[in-house]
């Protein structure tokens, strides 16, 4: 959530809470006392949302990038492997597939490098084990190639789908959020006005816990904007 959400299911929460304490006087005006319990529902989501909204997807990022680092070497050595072999053959094609320099590597989106990885793995699959031994790349170290991509491809749809997911609930608190503002204004504040002689202690808190204190990021943030 925002500083703003934040400041405002603080005070919707204030509300319910003022509201609680109070169950009799509520209990004069069902509409309201409805209202109230609503109000409450949704800082219950909001607050539930948020906590999932506010996961750290950086393990998951981070994953990802030591995964990629691993695949790069990988990719460096056995893509040298590859072009040696197709040197000294003579082939043309198999040059062409096989020809990722270092520093192309290096300069390689992650989506970028894992295409080139497929394409290297694909095209080991066509060269003995003895052949490749010559070029120092073992049984053992192919395994570890196709081992780090199959996860560098994992972790790179998890990433995704975290970004995802955080999307989708920034979305549900957007939906929670207009739900409640409009729940406040055009119930509670309609009615509450009542409470002025119903039960005027009661009317006293719900103003003062209405009142959405909001500090906005400013060069001067010594200076509160109340709403």
């Amino acid at each position: 959530m925002n500083n703003y959400q934040t400041a405002k299911q603080a005070s919707y929460k204030l509300i319910v809470k003022e509201a609680k304490n109070k169950p009799e006087e509520i209990s004069l005006i069902p509409t309201f006392a409805k209202g109230i319990n609503r109000l409450e529902e949704i800082t219950i989501e909001i607050d539930d949302i948020g906590i999932q909204q506010a996961k750290d997807i950086t393990g998951v990022t981070g994953d990802k990038n030591t995964l990629i680092d691993e695949l790069n070497d990988n990719l460096v050595d056995v893509s040298g492997a590859m072009h040696s072999i197709a040197i000294a053959r003579n082939d043309k094609t198999l040059q062409a597939k096989v020809n990722y320099k270092e520093s192309a590597i290096a300069r390689m989106s992650q989506a970028d490098m894992l295409k080139a990885a497929a394409i290297v793995i694909e095209e080991t699959g066509k060269i003995t084990p003895e052949v490749l031994a010559d070029e120092g790349i073992t049984v053992a170290d192919m395994s570890k190639f196709r081992d780090v991509y199959t996860r560098s491809m994992g972790a790179s749809s998890d990433s995704r789908g975290a970004i995802i997911d955080r999307s989708g609930y920034t979305q549900k608190l957007s939906e929670l959020f207009a739900e409640a503002s409009s729940l406040k204004k055009n119930t509670l504040d309609r009615l509450v006005s009542q409470y002025k002689r119903k039960a005027p202690e009661f009317h006293q808190k719900y103003k003062a816990a209405a009142v959405v204190i909001y500090k906005r990021s400013s060069k001067a943030p010594e200076a509160p904007e109340v709403k």
